[in-house]
């Protein structure tokens, strides 16, 4: 298709239309004849910045309009070029000064400069290191005063990481500094409006102290914490120095034994009260949220030291895979107690002995020692029978509480309630409740007091002798009490 220009001399408005012969004849018509502009924005911009030139009778051919940046002497290309509207990038080496814009024979020097923005420059940083979400300010020159034309960032593992500009003026922006997952010393990077400033400076992300849990070896819980057990404090940003953190159990500065990034052991002073644990390097602290006790009296550690100590009573998993069931005829043995033979009298298939846990018509379940040529059950004499638990504990004054449901100790038949320092109970131990007497009794409590005079094992529980048919007991729970370190 073929283009024809129809220009009178007094035309400069637009007119368009084709022919049949596909042929474009433009007409530029405008009886004013005299082109002007009224405004350039922006009037401010780097080197690329789209520029919108506003005002009147610049036609529509962009072959008759030619615009000039101050500083070049080639005309710029016209990226629209309507009769009220021309549009323009910024090209590179343009200088302050006012905009030219030529009309076929007519020229405008504008009386609006556009001032060129040189490309950013970073003088300094106000620190070299910093954590996530420190303020860090840039100092240089040509930053501009609009936060959302600035991006500071860095490059991490080939992916940009920004930092959030809150405050920018020409020599100066203030930004926080972005949490990161990789840490070292990586370069700073800055851009206005897409410019990049030709200079880059170094800067160390730090990685902040994080404690994800704390636990001590302490004998009874992880939970707790006695003077001179070991805490292990395990996170994330320790560094590798003892020398460069500090703890504190509470408010009582620990001993810290060895230090990698990851892991701190430290070891629980005297003075030690109980509280939050609290890591602190280089003058970050992080703080845990669980709290490390102390034992105070009468706490109950029945939960930390103890197995299957309350109903519903636990099945022993080798009667469970040798029977298959929960019980026989009402009897089984209970998990995680030690049971002499002799209280295990009923046999399963001529090779497998159990007893020691008896069940209800309700499926409840009780500790239970029994002789009876009557009842069912255990038929056996029991001449000291035990049953009984080995836990560790640390120095102190304890109590064992045991909670009956009911003892039928007839004429010579004797139960006892034995507490010992060491493996195993004895009829001849010293702490003991004797029960029997022609006794019985029905949803009583009994208990003992045991004094451990340094860390050690303790064993609590029952030794019988069931030697008159009808005897037996039955245990709902038992539970340890700490009393005291008096």
């Amino acid at each position: 298709m073929r283009k024809i220009l129809l220009i009178p001399c007094f035309m400069l408005a637009l007119f368009s239309a084709c022919n049949d012969n596909e042929q474009e004849i433009v007409e530029l018509q405008n009886p004013d004849s005299s082109a002007t502009v009224t405004s350039i924005l922006p009037q401010r911009g780097v080197v690329g910045t789209l520029v919108t030139i506003n005002g009147t009778n610049f036609g529509a051919s962009k072959e008759l309009v030619k615009v000039y940046f101050t500083g070049i002497e080639n005309e710029v290309t016209l990226i629209k070029c309507e009769d009220k509207e021309l549009q323009v990038q910024v090209p590179e080496g343009t200088q302050t000064g006012p905009l030219t814009v030529k009309v076929m024979e007519q020229t405008i020097v504008t009386d609006m400069e556009f001032q060129v923005i040189p490309d950013p420059e970073i003088t300094a940083i106000s620190i070299q290191q910093g954590y996530a979400g420190d303020e860090l300010k840039v100092t240089g020159n040509y930053f501009g005063t609009t936060i959302e034309d600035v991006k500071l960032y860095s490059i991490i593992d080939d992916e940009e990481v920004e930092f959030e500009i809150t405050a920018c003026t020409e020599t100066e922006i203030t930004a926080k500094i972005p949490a990161v997952t990789v840490f070292g010393e990586y370069q700073i990077n800055l851009s206005i409006l897409g410019r990049s400033a030709s200079n880059v400076l170094n800067f160390e992300f730090l990685e902040q102290a994080a404690i994800t849990s704390i636990k001590s070896n302490n004998v009874l819980s992880e939970q707790f914490a006695f003077e001179g057990d070991e805490i292990t404090i395990s996170g994330t940003g320790f560094g590798d120095s003892t020398k460069d953190v500090e703890v504190l159990l509470g408010t009582v500065e620990a001993t810290v034994t060895n230090c990698t990034n990851t892991e701190i052991k430290a070891t629980v002073p005297a003075g030690f009260t109980g509280g939050k644990v609290s890591v602190t390097r280089n003058g970050r602290t992080a703080e845990s949220t669980t709290e490390l006790q102390i034992l105070t009296a009468n706490t109950d550690i029945s939960e930390y030291v103890l197995k299957n100590y309350k109903q519903p009573f636990n099945v022993d998993n080798d009667f469970i895979t040798t029977v298959g069931s929960q019980n026989i005829d009402k009897w089984s043995t209970p998990a995680d107690w030690i049971i002499t033979d002799n209280v295990k009298s009923l046999i399963y298939s001529d090779s497998f002995n159990y007893g020691g846990l008896a069940f209800d018509n309700t499926e409840n379940s009780f500790l239970c020692m029994q002789y009876s040529t009557s009842w069912g059950g255990p038929s056996t004499q029991i001449q000291e029978g035990k049953m009984y638990q080995v836990v560790s504990l640390p120095k102190g004054k304890y109590k064992f509480v045991v909670n009956f449901k009911e003892a039928y100790l007839s004429k010579s038949n004797r139960l006892y309630i034995v507490g010992s320092v060491g493996d195993e109970i004895n009829i001849n131990d010293e702490i003991k409740v004797e029960l029997g007497n022609n006794e019985y009794k029905s949803a009583f409590t009994e208990e003992i007091e045991l004094t451990n005079n340094g860390t050690s094992n303790c064993a609590f529980g029952f030794v019988g002798n069931l030697t008159v048919s009808n005897a037996n007991f039955k245990v709902n729970s038992v539970s340890i009490i700490y009393l005291g370190n008096d």
